[in-house]
């Protein structure tokens, strides 16, 4: 019965509606939070939601890690490192886009002390 979890297709379904639920909560977030603090931190969870997606699509079940050693003979039965690796460096990248973010909103809040989007309204003329 649990044989049935072990395929990869059932496992990318799995992730896949993990992270379009994600994708959701964050969305939700956006659309309904007016404080700016709360809106990038929706901002990231939907980011998160993508890279899960994206290192769920290259997942393969049985396969191992491509660690190199020096009694590997072949380069058989292993994942591809390429897909983990780029989004580990969007993961970085997202991290520094979303301190600055939020460096930006504190420093707004210390200067006109609103927090809130709606009244944002600064370079509306």
């Amino acid at each position: 019965m649990l044989d049935f979890f072990n395929s990869n297709e059932t496992i990318h379904f799995i992730i896949t509606i993990g992270s379009m639920a994600l994708f959701a909560i964050g969305l939700y977030g956006v659309f309904t939070q007016k404080n700016l603090v709360k809106v990038l931190i929706s901002f990231d969870i939907m980011e998160s939601a993508l890279f899960i997606f994206f290192i769920g699509l290259h997942y393969d079940f049985g396969k191992v890690a491509p660690i190199v050693d020096g009694n590997l003979k072949t380069f058989t039965n292993m994942v591809d490192p390429v897909p983990q690796a780029m989004i580990l460096t969007t993961i970085v990248i997202g991290l520094a886009i979303l301190a600055l973010g939020l460096s930006f909103g504190i420093q707004y809040f210390r200067l006109t002390g609103i927090n809130d989007i709606s009244k944002m309204n600064e370079l509306r003329d």
